[in-house]
């Protein structure tokens, strides 16, 4: 009886493994093609500059500030994947952000900031409203056109890796007002 029993348990466990093996596919992935994203990106571009206000802690892993008038949002990240910055307002349909990061990651040279919108209940994501700067440390800018003036808006800064972080500084121009964030 326990012979019949293991062979039983043996036969289900073959039949089981049979049927999992039918349904996987053993191509390697550099075989096809990579899926394209097939979201707009705005590609920064080198030059200029961040001058932080004083008294902002650029020491913290995370956080905000603004000029003395409000017109200017100013944010420190240090070791982060992903953060987000406070609510904005843009003073025309067009803002101006200029970053730079760093990371020890051999193989990921590029993050995000993305503009979210502020919706009913949290924020919304902007489609099309995606830039990407290099992690070479050097300064970057770019451009968000076709917003609207007196919507709140925010900046999501984003590094697509489950291991490496980044390290930089985010200048956004071109506001009314803006709300600083402190995370520490």
């Amino acid at each position: 009886m326990k012979q019949t029993k293991r062979w039983t348990a043996w036969l289900l466990v073959a039949a089981l493994f049979t049927t999992l093996l039918a349904g996987c596919s053993f191509t390697q992935e550099s075989d096809s093609a990579p899926e394209e994203d097939d979201t707009p990106q705005i590609e920064a571009v080198e030059g200029g500059s961040i001058s932080w206000p004083e008294g902002l802690d650029t020491s913290l892993r995370f956080t905000t500030g603004t000029s003395e008038d409000g017109t200017v949002l100013y944010a420190v990240f240090n070791n982060v994947q992903n953060r987000f910055t406070g609510y904005f307002t843009p003073s025309s349909d067009t803002i101006t952000m200029t970053s730079y990061a760093t990371t020890e990651s051999p193989s990921i040279n590029t993050y995000q900031l993305t503009l979210w919108k502020e919706g009913y209940g949290g924020r919304e994501y902007q489609d099309g409203y995606t830039a990407v700067y290099s992690t070479s440390g050097e300064c970057q800018t770019a451009q968000f056109t076709g917003l609207e003036p007196g919507v709140r808006y925010k900046i999501g800064i984003s590094f697509l890796s489950g291991v490496y972080y980044i390290s930089g500084g985010l200048m956004v121009e071109g506001l009314t007002s803006a709300e600083s964030v402190e995370e520490g």
